[in-house]
């Protein structure tokens, strides 16, 4: 709790301080209505499609964006944002951006994996980087090695943007506590990407499933337990009402990263000004998005106990140190073969030790008296 209301008050001075500099930036630099020689300014208009559908909080990212460059360009830059199946499917859209069928899309990238492994690192990474220090990797380091996996290694004509954050997922939401390692093995749980690997090599039932059908699956008894996002999505698809415990940490995704990616044709088409809008208003939507998820979720996770009669349940410290072990373990294996694979491993596991030893020495103490 202490930890979460820390990076609350981190995440909110973030986005006010990166709103303050991208629009006062736009103030001065974007032409709004005539250019300098009286010409109208070049108005442009977009449309892009997500992963997700509508009602829930993962639409609402590249909706908050589009709205953000709109306001910051004066207009000048009108993105139509739909819905999974709108246009074309959740797994489509990578394919539709690069041919130009649609100018971007918004979507997780470890979606992705099966093109190119790497692509989980700048979305999810098993036991490794929290919401802040992914944030910082990515901005740091991260993009640029994932907009060279997208052009140089899959060939790709896409440039991608942070495009919002949630705080890290629940572990599951179950029929029964899953706090130790013996309480995990045999459970039928629906886990997808790396840690369904994992947790397979560790007795864990992992069962595959698109995520609309973990509700039916789990309110039929055919899984046990399952993940899927933050505890405000979650609640937006209504597990709570089909399970009796929700287990924290997020062991699986301790951060959960998603991008807003654009067809590079469409992006270089720009004027600059209206490029620096559309990087900077995604990073404010990467701020705001994070700062939604976790007030909200604050507030479900004591809706779930106090009105739903939902038990909390915290895996033991022991059973979250021998995940990570075997979470690392398999990374490491998984990396060898592919030279820039390893290096973007390296580069993150190495942020995520740095930033902990930093942090741990310059954090004052979070125990209260």
């Amino acid at each position: 709790m202490r930890k979460r209301k820390w990076l609350i008050m981190c995440a909110i001075l973030t986005v006010l301080v990166f709103s303050v500099v991208a629009i006062s930036g736009c103030g001065a630099d974007a032409p709004v209505g005539n250019n300098a020689d009286g010409a109208f300014a070049e108005t442009f208009h977009w449309t892009i499609a997500t992963s997700w559908p509508s009602g829930i909080m993962l639409q609402d990212m590249p909706r908050i964006w589009a709205e953000r460059v709109e306001q910051m360009s004066g207009g000048r830059l009108i993105i139509d944002v739909e819905p999974a199946g709108a246009i074309v499917g959740a797994m489509e859209i990578l394919d539709a951006t690069h041919a130009g069928t649609i100018d971007g899309f918004h979507s997780w990238s470890g979606y992705w994996m099966g093109q190119h492994e790497a692509q989980i690192f700048f979305a999810s990474i098993p036991m490794t980087m929290e919401p802040l220090s992914h944030v910082m990797w990515m901005w740091h380091e991260g993009l640029e090695y994932q907009n060279r996996i997208y052009q140089e290694e899959m060939g790709l004509n896409v440039v991608a943007f942070l495009g919002g954050n949630t705080h890290p997922e629940l572990g599951a939401m179950a029929t029964y506590p899953l706090a130790e390692l013996d309480d995990w093995r045999g459970t039928r749980f629906r886990v997808p990407g790396w840690m369904a690997e994992i947790l397979t090599d560790m007795g864990v039932a992992v069962v595959a499933l698109p995520g609309a059908e973990v509700y039916p699956s789990l309110e039929r008894g055919v899984i046990d337990a399952a993940e899927f996002s933050s505890p405000l999505v979650n609640h937006q698809l209504g597990f709570h009402e089909i399970t009796d415990y929700f287990t924290g940490p997020g062991f699986h995704q301790p951060s959960c990263l998603f991008e807003i990616t654009i067809n590079k044709d469409a992006y270089e088409a720009l004027p600059p000004d209206l490029q620096y809008i559309v990087e900077y208003a995604a990073l404010v939507t990467t701020m705001e998005s994070w700062t939604i998820d976790v007030v909200e979720g604050i507030r479900i996770l004591e809706l779930w106990e106090e009105d739903y009669g939902l038990t909390p349940v915290r895996m033991s410290n022991e059973a979250q140190l021998e995940f990570r072990k075997q979470a690392w373990d398999f990374i490491d294996a998984r990396v060898q073969d592919d030279p820039l694979t390893k290096e973007i491993w390296d580069s993150a596991r190495n942020f995520f030790i740095e930033f902990n030893d930093y942090e741990d020495f310059m954090v004052p103490i979070r125990d209260l008296p």
